[in-house]
């Protein structure tokens, strides 16, 4: 299957049935690191059973132009899952936008991955989606996920207050945006 997008280091690509077990493995290393900033993970989300299903569904939503959930995987490793990352809520009509999510594993920080992975999404966003803009948040505290929007060229637009579940809590988040200049009916 052709990748959704790379860079020089990385894969964006959707899942795959080969790829289940690299991502069971990716979730289970990384709930301790990934739960704080993600909705409360459920049961579901460890077992095989439930990313057999996932395989299919994300390809069904991605052919029907809804959204790209897709997975990270370094070039130089590429059955090794290192992140997801996802183009959601697609609107087209008069919106044109998607909304940008994204997580990497903890043995993965600190070496620029995120910001060249939110590069490659959003050029597949304008390019082969044709959107006219990705939006993402962040919650104020991570300032690491702040330094990824602005290091890949996002702007700072609002403060949405209790905005998304995080955790098993509501939780404030700084609001961002990119738009394409290059875009036209």
């Amino acid at each position: 299957m052709r990748p959704l997008a790379e860079s020089d280091r990385l894969v964006l690509r959707l899942p795959e049935n080969s790829d289940v077990a690299a991502i069971v493995r990716f979730y289970k290393g990384n709930r301790e690191h990934l739960q704080p900033w993600s909705p409360t993970f459920s049961e579901r989300i460890f077992r095989t059973e439930y990313w057999f299903d996932q395989v299919i569904s994300r390809r069904a939503e991605f052919d029907a132009g809804l959204g790209a959930r897709a997975f990270i995987f370094r070039k130089e490793a590429p059955a090794v899952v290192i992140g997801n990352l996802s183009l959601n809520q697609i609107h087209r009509g008069p919106a044109q936008h998607c909304v940008l999510g994204y997580s990497l594993a903890e043995d993965a920080q600190g070496r620029g991955y995120m910001v060249e992975a939110v590069r490659s999404a959003v050029r597949f966003a304008f390019g082969d989606l044709r959107l006219h803009r990705v939006m993402a948040g962040y919650m104020p505290r991570n300032l690491r996920s702040a330094a990824v929007l602005r290091r890949a060229g996002f702007a700072v637009e609002g403060y949405a207050r209790d905005y998304i579940l995080i955790n098993g809590r509501w939780e404030d988040h700084i609001l961002t945006a990119i738009t394409n200049p290059d875009w036209n009916t």
